[in-house]
This record gives structure tokens, C-alpha cells and sequence, in this order.
């Protein structure tokens, strides 16, 4: 540990700090990549790993969640408008204080910060929380001083990517429905006007050549 800590140039401190209350006996070290990974679905995937889902012997009264490390927090990605739609909010206790940070400013701050509450809050609030929470650890780039530890890469799964969004397709569905009704409308006014034609041709052929 001592040869790891000294190439770590973050927060030592801080990397380390309640580790002694972690019993590390039989867990796994894994680590996670957050360089152009989604919030949420990286976030899920943490979740998991710390709650033990990922094993056949996972209890919910258990703590069997290995240890998570993440790099390359400051590369993470969002979709949509969260980057400059998403607050987070905190009081401070005085009248009228009531603070907010867009995701932007918060990523610029301490982009460490927002895996750790998107994690944090897909967990469920019991007493393993507390411990669950220890075993995550956080860097904003590449660098961490476990380097002398059995460290495994996680792959994330891959992502079933829908060929179209629910609404749109049902929207386009709709359209299409639509479009079938209108021509059939049409082909039936074609036959009725194509009716009428013909009997009026007849009519007018009978008036002039009279059957006898």
C-alpha cells in the first residue's frame, strides 16, 4: 500500500478514510470506468455490485457487496438536458436558504459527487447503508492508490438499444392506421362513383335502344 500511495496525487485521506471498519476478507475489487458511460445506467450497475445482486448467495439482510472503484468520474455522461436541467437542492437550516446546484456546476465542483449521490440514492435506507457506502470509492481521473490490490475490470452489459422510443412508435402506428383508413375511404368512394357511373350509362344506353 505504501508504494500505491505515494504515486496517488488526490486526497489520500480521504481514498482511504473507514476502510478499517470494512471487512475485507473475500471481497472483490472492482472497478469501473465511468469514461463515456451513462449516469444512470453506470449508477445501477454500482448498485448492484454493492448490494451483492450479482451473486447466487445474495440476501437482502446480508452484506455481500464487494468493493467498488470508479475512475474517471469527470467523463461521465448524461443524456437529454440534464446538464443544465438537473438541481440539486439542500437547506441549510436558516429562513429563506434554500441552495441549489444545476448538474453542470456540480461536475465542474466535484464530479465525484454526483456518482455518489446517484448511487447513494438507488440504495435501499436500512442499516447495511452505512457500510455499503464505504465500499465505494470515487476518482475523478485514472489514478488511485490500490494498485496493490487484485483488481477486476467491469464490463458493462450491453445496452439493448430500441429501434424506436415507445411513443414514437405508437405515434407512427397511429399515423399509419390513419393513412390505411383514408385510402380505403377513397377506394370505396371510387366504387360508388364507378357504380353510379355505370348505371347511369346503362340507363342512358336504354333509353336510347328501347327493348322491344
Amino acid at each position: 500500500m505504501a508504494a500505491s500511495s505515494q504515486a496517488f496525487s488526490g486526497n489520500l485521506k480521504k481514498a482511504l478514510a473507514g476502510l478499517r471498519r470494512i471487512n475485507l476478507d473475500g471481497l472483490r475489487w472492482r472497478v469501473f470506468d465511468a469514461k463515456g458511460q451513462v449516469l444512470g445506467r453506470l449508477s445501477s450497475q454500482i448498485a448492484t455490485v454493492l448490494q451483492g445482486k450479482d451473486k447466487p448467495t445474495y440476501a437482502p439482510n446480508r452484506d455481500d457487496g464487494d468493493m467498488c472503484i470508479v475512475l474517471n468520474a469527470k467523463d461521465i455522461s448524461v443524456t437529454g438536458r440534464k446538464m443544465t436541467h438537473k438541481f440539486y437542492r439542500w437547506h441549510t437550516g436558516y429562513v429563506g436558504n434554500l441552495k441549489e446546484r444545476s448538474l453542470k456546476d456540480q461536475m465542474e465542483k466535484d464530479p465525484t459527487e454526483v456518482i455518489h449521490k446517484a448511487v447513494l440514492r438507488m440504495l435501499p435506507r436500512n442499516k447495511l447503508r452505512d457500510d455499503r457506502e464505504r465500499k465505494l470509492r470515487i476518482f475523478s481521473g485514472s489514478e488511485h492508490p490500490f494498485n496493490d490490490r487484485p483488481l477486476e475490470p467491469f464490463v458493462m452489459p450491453p445496452r439493448n438499444v430500441r429501434e424506436m422510443r415507445p411513443r414514437a412508435r405508437r405515434a407512427l402506428i397511429r399515423a399509419q392506421k390513419k393513412l390505411e383508413q383514408g385510402n380505403t375511404m377513397v377506394n370505396t368512394q371510387r366504387k360508388k362513383e364507378g357504380s353510379v357511373v355505370a348505371a347511369v350509362g346503362w340507363i342512358d344506353l336504354q333509353m336510347r335502344c328501347p327493348m322491344k
